[in-house]
């Protein structure tokens, strides 16, 4: 069998006209350790001869293949760059595999393969193999399926690189104050005052301006890092709050998202009471927004949480409700003093149905004595609609977007500005 080192220089050896017609695929073997152990080691070695000879078989003029390690091998080939006639290519070479003609193996032993389909411009053959090596080993369809495979730059894109960038700059921004605190004003609909506000993030770099949120919020939650960002976030508001007591001697309520990742960590509430024991901002000025798809199906968790909350003398609420399966059971156990109604609900004013399900949240919400907040309202239709149902709060750009917790409190504690209503 070849070896990694003699397809290094095959790669390298392709002229600039050839390069734009090979891909390189990494194809592994999934679940070849379940096959050491249950047949031995050296089954395990004529499994692998015999899937290279298999694929040495399906090769073509000018294709190369190599073992890289145990179950994994690296093919150098012309691929089509019609999608139908690839996917009909990596079918019949994996169909070839698991069929092989050996009764222990047949029908038994399934692959997984990413594609790097090479550019024209010169690439390093390790930079290329690893690009194959994302491809195959991020599929999110890895998990559910027999085989599978990718195609990177097609069917998948890497943003390990440009994710490893974004998380070494995190706590620089932190440092730097590039990470600030914006509030979106809730504007009481039977007087049009501010009743509130909801903390949200916003990452302003120098060089980049506004970093989408799109861009790392999901990364900090895939990395473990979202605590440090909610951690700073509720230090900001703890101080922000005890600032407007000092100077004005006003207060407003702030609410502040708690992800997923601190929800279900049972020592979360450690941090937020030495953080508040340092910044000791009014307890009823502090509530915190619990997302409904993170408290599904948890009601015991959702009990333990609130409680800790409750006892320390800060509210709560369920946010997004409406967005996926609206966790009912945890309103039975649960004295949310607010229920956000999600955005997706008000998408459609002549959608009818959209309007039945509205009415009878507000109504269910109220029997059980939970205020509502209407969030992402942008037209005055619903902002009437909203009235006539006696829903008491909205949160949307029908009156205000977010802004920095400056303009806020410009506008807010010192002018008294009231919306519209």
């Amino acid at each position: 069998m070849k070896n990694e080192a003699w397809l290094k220089e095959r790669y390298e050896a392709l002229t600039p006209a050839e390069r734009p017609h090979y891909s390189l695929i990494s194809v592994k073997l999934k679940r070849f350790r379940t096959i050491n152990q249950r047949f031995g080691w050296a089954v395990g070695d004529e499994l692998i001869r015999g899937v290279y000879q298999i694929l040495a078989a399906q090769l073509g003029p000018g294709e190369y293949l190599a073992q890289i390690h145990l179950a994994c091998f690296n093919l150098l080939a012309r691929l089509p760059s019609d999608y139908d006639d690839l996917f009909h290519r990596i079918i019949q070479i994996n169909t070839a595999i698991r069929d092989m003609p050996d009764e222990r193996f047949f029908g038994n032993i399934f692959t997984g393969f990413g594609i790097y389909p090479l550019p024209a411009e010169p690439l390093d053959f390790y930079t290329a193999q690893y690009r194959a090596d994302v491809a195959r080993f991020e599929c999110p369809e890895s998990k559910f399926r027999n085989s599978h495979f990718e195609i990177y730059g097609v069917t998948l894109h890497d943003d390990g690189l440009r994710s490893f960038d974004l998380l070494q700059t995190l706590q620089p921004a932190l440092d730097a104050g590039h990470i600030q605190l914006y509030l979106q004003p809730k504007v009481e609909l039977a007087t049009g005052r501010i009743a509130g506000a909801e903390a949200l993030v916003r990452w302003l770099d120098p060089q980049r301006g506004m970093i989408p949120l799109a861009e790392f919020m999901p990364q900090l939650e895939k990395n473990g890092l979202i605590e440090t960002l909610d951690l700073y976030m509720f230090e900001q508001v703890c101080k922000r709050l005890c600032h407007w007591q000092r100077t004005y001697g006003k207060t407003l309520k702030i609410s502040v998202n708690l992800s997923g990742e601190m929800f279900n960590y049972r020592y979360y509430f450690k941090d937020y009471k030495r953080i508040h024991g340092q910044y000791p901002a009014p307890k009823e000025c502090i509530e915190f927004e619990l997302l409904e798809s993170i408290v599904l199906n948890q009601v015991d968790r959702v009990r333990e949480v609130t409680q800790e909350l409750e006892e320390y003398g800060f509210s709560y609420s369920l946010d997004d409700f409406g967005s996926g399966y609206s966790s009912f059971s945890v309103l039975t156990n649960t004295r949310f003093s607010a229920l956000k109604i999600d955005r997706s609900l008000f998408q459609d004013e002549c959608n009818f149905r959209e309007r039945v399900l509205v009415r009878h949240i507000v109504q269910m919400a109220h029997e059980l004595g939970i205020a509502t907040v209407a969030e992402g309202v942008e037209t005055r239709d619903y902002v009437e609609y909203l009235k006539r149902l006696g829903c008491e709060y909205i949160q949307g750009f029908v009156f205000y977007r977010p802004m920095p917790a400056d303009e806020f409190e410009r506008r807010f504690l010192l002018g008294g500005e009231t919306a519209p209503v």
